[in-house]
């Protein structure tokens, strides 16, 4: 898989920013802040932990996701992160 089709999507892009804000947090409130179905969040969830971006463990029936600790999870969120404040002052009038 290239980086293109691991970052196509672009709730997998929202995924991971939100991880990088929030840090750990419940599936089910990853879900509703993102404004998505809980499906849908966990397919994602999947193929970014395949890739080792994010990761899960479980307390009971909780599915409580963070991305993982790691020098290519940290790099891809800050780049992710300072490109969307690039593309907010570009369309700022100011900018």
């Amino acid at each position: 898989m290239t980086v293109e089709e691991v970052l196509g999507a672009p709730l997998r892009i929202r995924i991971i920013l939100a991880l990088w804000k929030t840090g750990e947090v419940n599936a089910t409130e990853l879900a509703r802040r993102l404004e998505t179905n809980y499906s849908q969040l966990v397919a994602h969830l999947k193929l970014l932990a395949k890739y080792g971006i994010v990761e899960e463990r479980r307390i009971g029936r909780a599915r409580l996701v963070k991305l993982r600790s790691t020098n290519l999870a940290e790099m891809l969120a800050k780049a992710l992160e300072e490109a969307e404040e690039k593309l907010k002052t570009k369309a700022s009038p100011q900018g």
